[in-house]
């Protein structure tokens, strides 16, 4: 459409023949063949002269440009138009001034310009102006969205909130023109910013695949090139659309693809628009800034997704974190009580992961993790939340729960799982990794979701104590026992720092086979609860563990052994466990060295005896401390032998002075031909053999522990054992003998 000027006022004839005399006096300066657009006026901005550059840059020509004024260029642009004046105004008064001002062109599309003008007499001594005007769309362009657009993303505004203030942008520079912005995820268009368009038209293309024939999004994003249409009614490409786009009243749409760093398209940039597109400076400017700011906006928006992404979910197995979960769990908790339904909150924390990571490495370790989230996202169901919580802890959040039968068919399923997938993923050659389960149901089992995580973390810890590799489901005995396990926590702390009140040591002696007489005693710790009775080690040593207590009942045990064997005679040697907490807190070495001095017991009648756990928790370590307490003197003893992970590997890695084999083995030996198989199932003499064969190859002595009858003891002899401990030999008691009783020594003489 041709833009009419305003047509001037009628000039004098004179006015007119000097003009024409002036004007050819300028034809001989050629500035038709300069290829910078000029322009003459007089003081008013009356056209008088332009060349040929500036016809090309404007669109008009000389006849449509007579009688009128630079203003009529402007009348669009209220603001040009009063800086138009200010320029004319001071050229009158200074000779020369420069600015920028807003016309349009002949097809009524704006431009930036940027405007020289200065102040001449011709030969007549008539004031003329003469300007130069240079199209600086693109830059005006570039510099006002790419602002408005750049000040968005620092504000770190949504995507679609940015790319909505970009069409708005464009929309008040370009008239009966609406603007979309696409992304394209998965190969399906799904609109981001459409401000002008209807709800309706955004929600058909909702999820639109991309294709060869799929309007001008879709077939530009399919092409990776622009597309242009300017007749939608008639074109190919619309015609599967044409019911749903017809009512919009635009008949031209021009789509430009929108590409990552990479060159993949990410996204579209259309214009809609009532009459066909002209391809001239502003508007090929304004497709290519667009284009520009859209990917910068596009890569923002991917970056803070990014950022979003790993600030809630676990960057090596992808699944939400704690922090994520903890949101998602409430939003289910307040779904699950509008439905009238209930959640199963499955804890999920895997057996010997520790040991794969020490002794397999950590890269071995993380493909397991990996596993464990494939194994859990296969099982998940429609709605179902699953989490890393950190380390090896997993969390399944089951919803829709029926019935508790529900949930525990989901928790079988999940403990076999993780045990099969572990084994097709890495064989009978892999790591040994199962799972343990707990769970506890909402709003049943836990009213509140505090309570509702602690219930499943006492199921899962029952599930753990009753032998790993299985789930166990919360009731009300597990809270009771909780209570006692706090209760104990308190008043063993309480004993502790009021001189051990209620703590006392037993000595079980140890019997040489070889030489038929005891030759020394394990220190075993006991407590007398003033209120409970007497507290099994099994069930307060765990609790003094986990509360940090460990080492200074470790202290007081070594203290108070040392002491008392320092009276006995000086063959009997003393045997002090060690855990693996009261290894690594403090400095052991320097405090048993101190001991022994003050005690005067050499260290050579010391041993002390730790499980090849101590070595799985930080081998590097743990080796260190060891090779000081050797250096000693000290004996150093590997205890429960055989129920680890790794224990061989461990005997080459450091000499132990002792083996002693773990009672879950001694107590499957038999004279009977039914011999009894190990849990592993293997029959437990094999076992106990091989052990023995094993150590006395590497000339390591043997102490069988947890020997109860003749049969064990004449066994265990006839396989070439050099020591046994046991209640056949003597229970633990507060004193010890120096010899062995009549009754012992005819046990250990058949």
């Amino acid at each position: 459409m041709t833009v009419p000027l305003t047509p001037s006022a009628p000039q004098a004839p004179s006015h007119t023949d000097a003009l024409t005399d002036d004007l050819m006096r300028l034809k001989g300066l050629t500035v038709d063949a300069i290829d910078t657009a000029l322009v003459i006026t007089d003081t008013s901005g009356r056209f008088l002269y332009v060349n040929e550059e500036f016809r090309r840059l404007i669109g008009f020509s000389p006849s449509e440009l007579r009688g009128n004024t630079l203003g009529d260029l402007c009348h669009l642009h209220s603001d040009s138009c009063r800086h138009l004046d200010e320029i004319l105004t001071a050229v009158h008064l200074e000779g020369q001034r420069k600015g920028e001002l807003l016309i349009h062109d002949r097809n009524g599309h704006p431009m930036w310009v940027s405007f020289s003008a200065t102040a001449v007499n011709d030969a007549s001594q008539r004031r003329r102006l003469i300007a130069t005007v240079c199209d600086i769309t693109y830059a005006k362009l570039h510099d006002t969205l790419q602002r408005k657009v750049l000040d968005a993303l620092l504000q770190d505004k949504p995507l679609h909130e940015t790319l909505s203030l970009l069409c708005l942008e464009v929309g008040h520079m370009v008239q009966d023109v609406s603007m979309s912005v696409l992304r394209v995820t998965d190969g399906k268009l799904s609109p981001l910013a459409a401000p002008t368009l209807p709800d309706w038209y955004n929600a058909a293309v909702e999820g639109l695949p991309i294709g060869p024939v799929v309007g001008s999004c879709g077939t530009a994003a399919w092409r990776g090139e622009p597309v242009m249409v300017n007749d939608m009614r008639t074109d190919p490409l619309w015609a599967p659309f044409q019911d749903f786009v017809e009512p919009l009243g635009y008949t031209a749409c021009w789509s430009t693809p929108v590409k990552d760093k990479a060159g993949r398209v990410i996204g579209t940039f259309a214009f809609y628009s009532t009459k066909p597109f002209v391809l001239n400076t502003f508007v090929q400017s304004i497709v290519d800034i667009c284009t520009q700011l859209c990917t910068l906006a596009f890569e923002k928006g991917a970056f803070q997704e990014r950022i979003q992404y790993l600030a809630h979910h676990d960057a090596l197995t992808g699944l939400p974190n704690r922090g994520f979960f903890q949101a998602r769990l409430s939003e289910e908790a307040a779904r699950a009580s509008r439905q009238n339904t209930q959640l199963a909150l499955h804890l999920i924390d895997l057996d010997r992961f520790k040991e794969v990571n020490d002794t397999l490495g950590h890269m071995v370790g993380d493909e397991v993790l990996i596993t464990v989230a494939e194994t859990l996202r296969r099982l998940a169901g429609p709605g179902d939340v699953l989490a890393r919580l950190g380390g090896d802890e997993f969390v399944f959040l089951q919803v829709g729960v029926a019935s508790r039968a529900q949930a525990e068919a989901r928790a079988e399923a999940l403990v076999n799982s993780l045990h099969e997938d572990m084994h097709a993923q890495f064989g009978h050659q892999g790591p040994d990794v199962g799972a343990s389960l707990g769970f506890a149901l909402y709003p049943d089992e836990g009213p509140t979701l505090d309570r509702l995580t602690r219930h499943a973390d006492m199921a899962l810890y029952r599930a753990k104590t009753d032998g790993r590799g299985c789930w166990r489901a919360f009731d009300a005995t597990m809270a009771e026992a909780l209570r006692r396990r706090r209760r104990l926590e308190a008043d063993l702390r309480d004993a502790l720092a009021h001189g051990q009140r209620g703590l006392s040591l037993v000595y079980q002696p140890q019997f040489c086979l070889n030489l038929n007489r005891i030759i020394g005693y394990e220190a075993l710790v006991r407590w007398t609860h003033p209120e409970l009775g007497p507290i099994s080690p099994c069930d307060f040593i765990p609790v003094a563990e986990e509360a940090g207590l460990i080492t200074a009942l470790g202290q007081w045990i070594l203290s108070r052994a040392l002491e008392t064997a320092a009276t006995w005679p000086t063959h009997l040697t003393l045997a002090v466990n060690l855990s693996p907490v009261q290894i690594f807190e403090g400095d052991l070495t320097r405090y048993v060295q101190q001991e022994l001095i003050r005690t005067g017991f050499r260290p050579q009648r010391l041993e002390l005896e730790v499980t090849e756990g101590v070595l799985i928790e930080n081998t590097d370590r743990a080796l260190h401390i060891l090779r000081q307490l050797k250096g000693l003197g000290v004996r150093i003893a590997m205890d429960d032998f055989g129920t680890g992970f790794s224990s061989l590997s461990y005997l080459q890695t450091f000499p132990f002075d002792v083996i002693k084999i773990d009672r879950s083995f001694v107590e499957g030996l038999t004279s009977s031909p039914d011999r009894k198989m190990h849990k592993h199932g293997i029959p437990a003499e094999a076992i106990v053999r091989a052990v023995i064969g094993m150590a006395h190859a590497i000339h390591v002595p043997v102490i069988a522990e947890g020997v109860e009858t003749q049969d064990q003891l004449d066994l265990l002899r006839d396989m070439g054992a050099d020591a046994v401990q046991g209640y056949l030999i003597g229970r633990p008691q507060a004193y010890c003998l120096s010899e062995a009783s009549p009754v012992l020594l005819a046990a250990g003489q058949r």
